[in-house]
């Protein structure tokens, strides 16, 4: 998608912008030094001069220079220099027009390059003291003005107005030439040829890479299946050799997951390649024309330094993955200690690492731009100044986003929760599912995933550090044998601890045992299992079931709440209770 924008961008500001040349500069560049008074593009402001470049056919032939204009919307008696210079092309294209035309009408289409000098004849002539060249076509009588010598040629190049004439001549005198020579049929046809030929050399070079992209995304699939087989536990270790291709260049074994970092490097490498080959092929396609050799450097100059700081920014960013991969890999391979602490620690490096590529890649992204803006002169002090203005204002308005920022460093650095922890914080539940320097994001045990920003993450529970704690209330009728009863529930917990298939999921099966309360219901036996990190689920759930059966076989009933009713005395006859009633005083 950032390509295609680039290459519209760039396309549309190297071709449309020559043509509009004269167009631009009456807008004024609203990042400039001076506001609406600094000069338009492709004209600089020395002194009390303005300078600009005089082009033929896509060739710079000299600077010309006019006394500086404030005002372009009201220039008064001055002439732009930029309005200065179109008028001096457009008098050079017509006199090539003309001379093109004068062969025509004279059937001479087919002169030689050596008879071009006769065609077009470039000469000077004084007019109101001042310099002035001409030029004349075949034997016309008729003298075409080329341009006029002023005060400001002659002061910006230091010499006088007739040395500068004169030189002058001399470079169009060969440069009409030229002209006229490029558009002969002759000539043509060489360019067609030499345009066909460019054309096959792109096209060979593009099915060189396009091919070397296949065969690396079919290496790519092989590494994914074997690292999804792996993972799985359905392959065997991948053997060292397999990856001799890539490997042997390099001082040190790479694992699978570094290999796929590689081969995507190499693949996005080939990506760039074929889009360097055809906007090289492209701009010197247009270049072999004087018609769109002025289009040429325009398209190769935007959209080729649009891609050239695009594809550093993001050959820049992978290899920092890569660097960043091979950091935290290292850092895994040399963790000591137990497999409690290496998981953890392994959690805490994915979560370290994803927030650390986001942060690399704003920081390469945002360097690029500048870069960019730099490189196109869009005034960089300025532009500065106008960031730091805008700063300070979006600091007011994001206040906030500071504070996820600053806290979200705090959490990373003092490790108090990462990827794949069960947390509590305020009323919010569940796995920690995403952890950036700005977010942090928890899915529920419904479902939800619940997004919150980290300066709102006050105080935090952390359920799953290290590990956790199945926590078991079971109630047992009031008359049961107390001793009877922990015996059973005891003897299941250890039964299970000794089960190969939860032996390692428990740590310490009855951590805590006894009788937590006495209440009508009956007595309340306490149980603690300390598991595995997010194992006190799993655990609790199926010491439950054997505890069921454990107690069938015991013959031990859980708890029911007890009722004592209280009934009332069998009514006494009518005649007793009215005898009773009137014997009271």
């Amino acid at each position: 998608m950032w390509l295609s924008v680039g290459l519209v961008v760039g396309l549309v500001m190297g071709l449309v912008g020559p043509g509009l040349r004269p167009g631009l500069a009456q807008f004024p560049n609203p990042l400039g030094a001076g506001g609406g008074n600094s000069p338009p593009l492709g004209v600089q402001r020395i002194g009390v001069l303005e300078v600009t470049t005089i082009t033929l056919d896509g060739h710079d032939l000299f600077n010309i220079a006019s006394p500086v204009v404030f005002n372009r919307n009201e220039p008064g008696d001055l002439v732009p220099v930029e309005v200065r210079a179109r008028q001096i092309e457009t008098h050079l294209g017509q006199v090539v027009g003309q001379a093109l035309q004068y062969l025509t009408d004279n059937a001479e289409l087919e002169i030689l390059e050596t008879e071009v000098e006769s065609v077009i004849q470039v000469s000077i002539q004084d007019m109101n003291q001042l310099p002035v060249i001409f030029a004349t076509i075949g034997n016309l009588p008729e003298l075409r003005g080329l341009l006029t010598i002023i005060d400001s040629d002659a002061q910006y190049h230091g010499v006088t107005k007739r040395e500068l004439a004169e030189t002058w001549r001399d470079v169009l005198d060969e440069e009409l030439q030229k002209a006229l020579a490029s558009r002969l049929p002759g000539a043509l046809q060489q360019r067609l040829r030499l345009t066909g030929l460019l054309l096959l050399v792109g096209l060979l070079i593009t099915l060189a890479l396009v091919g070397t992209w296949q065969v690396l995304g079919w290496r790519k699939r092989v590494l994914e299946q074997r690292k999804a087989d792996k993972t799985s536990g359905l392959a065997p270790p991948l053997p060292e050799e397999d990856g001799r291709f890539l490997s042997r260049a390099l001082p040190y074994t790479i694992s699978l997951d570094q290999r796929l970092h590689l081969v995507a490097l190499l693949r996005w490498l080939m990506f760039w390649s074929i889009a360097f080959v055809w906007i090289a092929t492209l701009a010197s396609i247009l270049y072999q024309f004087p018609e769109t050799r002025r289009y040429a450097s325009g398209l190769f100059s935007t959209p080729a330094l649009l891609l050239l700081i695009w594809f550093v920014a993001g050959f820049v960013n992978r290899i920092a993955n890569l660097t960043i991969d091979r950091i935290a890999h290292a850092w895994e391979k040399n963790e000591l200690g137990s497999v409690e602490n290496i998981q953890q620690k392994s959690m805490r490096i994915s979560t370290i690492i994803r927030a650390a590529k986001g942060l690399k890649t704003t920081l390469i992204y945002s360097l690029a731009l500048l870069w960019l803006l730099q490189v196109l002169n869009l005034a960089p002090a300025s532009l500065l100044a106008f960031g730091a203005v805008a700063a300070l204002a979006i600091s007011f308005a994001a206040q906030n986003l500071v504070k996820d920022l600053v806290n979200g460093v705090l959490i990373l650095l003092e490790d108090q929760y990462a990827i794949g922890d069960l947390v509590s914080t305020g009323s919010v539940t569940g796995i920690v599912e995403n952890l950036n320097l700005r977010i942090t994001q928890i899915r529920g045990e419904d479902g939800r995933l619940v997004t919150l920003p980290n300066s709102l993450i006050a105080q935090v529970e952390n359920l799953s550090r290290t590990w956790s704690r199945a926590t078991l209330k079971i109630d047992v009728a009031y008359g049961t044998n107390v001793d009877q009863a922990l015996a059973v529930v005891q003897q299941t917990a250890q039964h299970m601890a000794q089960d190969p298939t939860w032996s390692y999921l428990i740590l310490d099966p009855t951590e805590a045992l006894g009788v937590e309360a006495i209440t009508h219901a009956g007595l309340t036996l306490l149980l603690w299992i300390r598991t595995r990190p997010l194992k006190q689920f799993l655990v609790a759930r199926e010491f439950r079931r054997r505890l069921r059966i454990a107690f069938e076989q015991a013959d031990i009933t859980i708890g029911v709440p007890q009722q004592v009713w209280h009934g009332l005395p069998a009514d006494p006859p009518q005649g007793d209770l009215l005898a009773s009633e009137t014997s009271q005083p």
